[in-house]
């Protein structure tokens, strides 16, 4: 009895240090049996330290631990997403630099790295652009390079959500935001642009501007565009470009619904939705492949691209065969132009440095037919023209022979 007693008399003259001591180990109980999601922060969370070999290794072993145990102690996700929460809920500030909050609700992407320069993707409304006569001697090689190809290329260049909906940027970044300034218009004007390579180039700022009260062409809380938007400038880029009219093919049905952002991952306890109009096929003319799959003829070469497509259309009187090359605004405005042709393939050039040359070739045989009447269209973002992506992409598709 006397031992059972001097040890309650011991738990309670130590009962709030006890407390205090459980209560500080919870969160390591937690590290181990939740491991933290290293995916919740836009940053590499830092290693578990290894065992010292060195006098060297034992010196800075206490930094790599207290670093690690910053990283990875129990429910830090939870802190950071609610952390993240209420600071954009009292101050409408995302926990990245990559995304900045506009006015009317709406979100920009800014900047595709959250550690270095800021607002790089403002360079569409002419932030820190100057790349002027590196980019107009792209867009005369472009006309220069299909031509000798004998491809029939065409160039859309979509004007980006800063550059459509400027006035919803932020004050300071709209006052450098004005359409009439915006690089591609100023490309588009230079007289040193040579007619023929501004007849192959569609960028319909104008026209976007002038419809967006009554299309959604970005979702308030996306990056790229979505099916209503992409739908109506590919009619506008048809009528443009091959003089087909909304009459020319009955139009893809679209559904609405609320959807989250396609860039949450950027910013996790954060969940703005919006409205976004997408196609439906069912019930059309139209059978939708996305995914090498739809190309056996070169599917190791695809699986490689990742981003690809192909849509047949049954309907009688369409356009001819339209091959999209683009960036990562063909996944939603590839399909959109199947309203208009008998079969769409599209691709993204993302991920052409990850072919071989003989896999280029096997792509250019699929891509360009000598003698048919294939249509082509590169479809590019302007911040992605402005970064010389037409350089980049003509280069590797048309290498220079040795």
């Amino acid at each position: 009895m006397g031992v059972i007693r001097q040890a309650a008399s011991l738990l309670r003259t130590h009962a709030a240090k006890l407390v205090l001591t459980a209560f500080l180990a919870l969160p390591m109980v937690a590290a181990v049996l939740w491991p933290v999601d290293a995916t919740i922060e836009q940053r590499e969370l830092a290693p578990a330290p290894k065992k010292p070999h060195s006098l060297e290794e034992v010196l800075a072993w206490p930094a790599q631990a207290e670093a690690w145990t910053n990283d990875h102690f129990g429910w830090r996700p939870q802190m950071v997403t609610s952390f993240s929460r209420l600071r954009f809920e009292l101050f409408h500030r995302f926990p990245t630099q990559q995304v900045m909050a506009g006015r009317e609700g709406r979100l920009f992407l800014v900047s595709h790295n959250d550690r270095g320069e800021r607002y790089t993707l403002l360079v569409a409304c002419g932030w820190q652009f100057d790349r002027f006569e590196r980019v107009l001697a792209d867009l005369n090689r472009f006309e220069q390079t299909v031509r000798q190809q004998g491809i029939p290329a065409k160039l859309l260049v979509v004007p980006s959500g800063p550059v459509v909906y400027s006035e919803e940027l932020q004050p300071w970044a709209a006052e450098r935001c004005r359409p009439e300034n915006v690089p591609m218009a100023r490309l588009l004007a230079s007289p040193r642009l040579r007619p023929e390579a501004r007849a192959l180039i569609y960028h319909p700022l104008a026209e976007m501007r002038a419809q967006r009260e009554r299309i959604m062409f970005f979702p308030k809380n996306y990056f790229h565009w979505a099916g209503a938007g992409a739908a109506a400038v590919a009619g506008m880029t048809e009528r443009q470009f091959w003089g087909r009219d909304e009459a020319f093919a009955p139009p893809i049905p679209m559904v609405a619904k609320e959807q989250p952002s396609e860039i949450r991952f950027m910013f996790p306890g954060i969940n703005p939705v919006s409205m976004v109009q997408d196609q439906d096929y069912a019930g059309t003319t139209i059978t939708p492949c996305y995914g090498a799959p739809c190309f056996p003829e070169i599917q190791p070469v695809m699986e490689k691209l990742g981003v690809v497509g192909r849509y047949l259309n049954s309907a009688p009187k369409l356009g001819p065969r339209l091959v999209v090359l683009t960036d990562s605004f063909g996944y939603s405005g590839g399909p959109v132009f199947s309203r208009y042709h008998r079969e769409v393939v599209f691709v993204s050039t993302n991920m052409l440095v990850r072919l071989d040359e003989k896999e280029r070739e096997q792509l250019r045989k699929l891509l360009f037919v000598p003698g048919s009447d294939d249509e082509v269209l590169f479809l590019y973002h302007d911040a992605t023209v402005l970064a010389n992506r037409i350089e980049t992409d003509l280069g590797m598709l048309f290498p220079a022979k040795q």
